[in-house]
C-alpha cells in the first residue's frame, strides 16, 4: 500500500494546479498547507468529468486536511489499516490527478511495470500470486455455495485473518446468510471468471497485481424463487503482503463493494417489511 500512497502523493505535487499554487516549492509542509491542499483538491473534483452521478455520491467531493496529512506523512496508523473508507480517499485523490477511478490509476502502474524489464526476473513470483489470488476466488465461490451456512474458515489459508478484507469477508457473508438465500448452480447459473491479470509492483514484503473479476450469481429464496441475480466485470486489486515468510492477501480494492453491500442490505430491510406486514 505505502507504493501506492507513494505515487498518489507523487502524482499529486507535480501536479500543474499544486506547482502553480502557493504549495509549490514548499520543503516542509504544515496544517495550514493541508488545509489549502484539502481546498484545491476539492474544488477540482466538484469540477471533474469523473465525479458525475452515482460517483459523486459515492465519494464525495470533499477530502479532509488531517486525512491528506496522515497520507502525505504515511501516518501508519491510520494508512496501514486500508480500511474502505481510506480507499475511497486514495480513490479521490487518483481522480484529482486525471484517472477516472483508483483502479484506473493502478491499472496503469500496472502497464508501466509490465514494461519494465524487473518483470522477467519476477515469473516465478508473479505465478504463485496469481495462483494465490485464483485459489482465493474458488474458495470464495466454494464458501457463497454453502450459504445460507456460513463456513469461510479455509479463506485463512489465503488471507490474513488480522487483515481488513477478512473483516469485510465476515461482514458480507454474514449479511448474505441473514437473507436466508442460497446460491443456484443448477446448469451453472451461478459461475465466475478471472483473467487479464497485471502486476502493479513486487517487493519483498508486498505484491500489489490487478485482475479482471466476472462474478455471475443467482440468489433464490427459502421458497426457491429467484431473487437477486448479480452479473459484475470489473478490476479489482490484491494487495498480498509477506508476514513471517508466508505471503497471504492483505486487501482487495472491489470498485463495486459499495453496490454489492447496497444490495444485500436492501434485500435485509424488504424482508423485514414483509415480515412486519405479515
Amino acid at each position: 500500500m505505502e507504493i501506492i500512497i507513494d505515487k498518489l502523493v507523487e502524482g499529486i505535487k507535480s501536479h500543474p494546479i499544486i506547482q502553480n499554487s502557493t504549495l509549490s516549492g514548499v520543503k516542509e509542509w504544515k496544517r495550514a498547507h493541508y488545509i489549502i491542499l484539502s481546498e484545491i483538491i476539492s474544488d477540482c473534483l466538484e469540477k471533474s468529468e469523473f465525479m458525475q452521478g452515482s460517483k459523486r455520491n459515492e465519494l464525495g467531493c470533499s477530502i479532509s486536511s488531517a486525512t491528506l496529512q496522515r497520507i502525505f506523512t504515511n501516518d501508519s496508523s491510520q494508512t496501514k489499516k486500508s480500511d474502505l473508507r481510506f480507499l475511497k480517499s486514495l480513490d479521490k485523490l487518483a481522480i484529482f490527478i486525471g484517472h477516472p477511478s483508483l483502479n484506473s490509476f493502478l491499472n496503469c502502474e500496472a502497464t508501466d511495470y509490465n514494461k519494465s524489464s524487473e518483470i522477467e526476473n519476477k515469473t516465478e513470483s508473479i505465478s504463485f500470486f496469481e495462483s494465490l489470488i485464483a485459489d482465493y476466488c474458488q474458495g470464495e465461490f466454494n464458501c457463497l455455495k454453502e450459504l445460507p451456512k456460513i463456513n469461510i474458515s479455509n479463506l485463512s489459508n489465503y488471507v490474513f485473518s488480522e487483515s481488513p478484507f477478512s473483516k469485510r469477508i465476515k461482514d458480507l457473508f454474514e449479511n448474505y446468510s441473514r437473507l436466508n438465500y442460497h446460491l443456484n448452480c443448477i446448469d451453472n447459473r451461478s459461475n465466475f471468471e478471472i483473467f487479464d491479470f497485471k502486476v502493479s509492483s513486487i517487493t519483498d514484503e508486498i505484491a500489489i497485481l490487478t485482475v479482471k473479476e466476472f462474478w455471475n450469481l443467482e440468489w433464490k429464496d427459502e421458497n426457491d424463487a429467484i431473487s437477486i441475480v448479480l452479473n459484475k466485470v470489473n478490476r479489482q486489486t490484491y494487495f498480498i503482503k509477506k508476514r513471517e515468510d508466508v505471503w497471504k492477501i492483505w486487501d482487495n480494492y472491489n470498485p463495486d463493494y459499495n453496490e454489492l453491500s447496497t444490495r444485500i442490505n436492501s434485500a435485509i430491510e424488504n424482508q423485514h417489511i414483509k415480515k412486519a406486514i405479515l
